[in-house]
């Protein structure tokens, strides 16, 4: 596992200029399929933001993921990158997990990843791959996950705030799997987009801003993903390295 370093930490708002060449409606809103599953993105820790020592700013965006409140989260790659926003902070370290949803009704999740590192002091979005190299197994198609991120502020022992989400591996059919393989980039994200396939999307925009990170179509296309999802307030924050 490791953490992907996409994008400088120059925001994105700082590149508008060049935004103006490509019309926002050239990227499709993203297209939910919910399934019923509990709305979630942002939940609090252990105290309010407002009272943790380790964010710089309580009045800005805190800690969420990028996902989808009334969506599940699909993807085709057994190997998925999660994605959430970082506050500006001094936090001692965040913790990740990954739970496979044995019985959401009963409330029973087994653990199947656990890692944890020291965050830095920026604000932006913080990308984490599962990675093949590192002997993990790959997420089982059509198995329910549950992913979350703790942050602990120094000398704390619990988390002040999480956020989370959740994750599926889908098999699609033929003719839209040969679409997603036959295409890159701002193009690939589209048909994930229009598809419900949401980390699929994510993950071409996010690999084409960190190979051409002033490439104007993904830009914008980034932009009109988050806002799709109602993710205003970050959508020109910066991708963390």
């Amino acid at each position: 596992m490791k953490i992907l370093s996409l994008l400088s930490t120059v925001p994105l708002m700082a590149l508008g200029l060049m935004l103006t060449m490509v019309s926002a409606e050239a990227f499709p809103a993203y297209k939910p399929k919910p399934r019923g599953i509990p709305q979630v993105r942002v939940s609090g820790g252990t105290r309010s933001p407002l009272g943790t020592s380790c964010i710089a700013d309580p009045q800005a965006p805190q800690l969420m993921s990028v996902f989808p409140v009334d969506d599940l989260g699909y993807t085709t790659n057994p190997y998925p990158a999660f994605q959430w926003y970082m506050p500006r902070n001094n936090a001692s370290h965040v913790e990740f997990n990954l739970y496979e949803v044995v019985s959401e009704e009963n409330g029973i999740y087994q653990p199947v990843y656990q890692t944890a590192f020291v965050p830095g002091s920026a604000a932006g979005i913080a990308t984490l791959e599962l990675a093949q190299s590192t002997g993990f197994s790959p997420l089982e198609l059509n198995t329910y996950y549950y992913w979350s991120v703790d942050v602990y502020c120094p000398d704390d022992t619990t988390a002040v705030m999480t956020a989370e989400g959740f994750v599926e591996v889908l098999d699609p059919e033929p003719a839209l799997m040969m679409s997603l393989e036959d295409s890159a980039g701002v193009a690939q994200a589209a048909i994930a987009a229009e598809n419900s396939i949401w980390f699929d999307a994510t993950r071409a925009l996010t690999e084409q801003l960190r190979t051409n990170p002033q490439d104007p179509q993904a830009i914008e296309s980034w932009q009109t993903l988050l806002e799709s999802i109602g993710l205003d307030d970050i959508a020109t924050a910066p991708l963390l390295p």
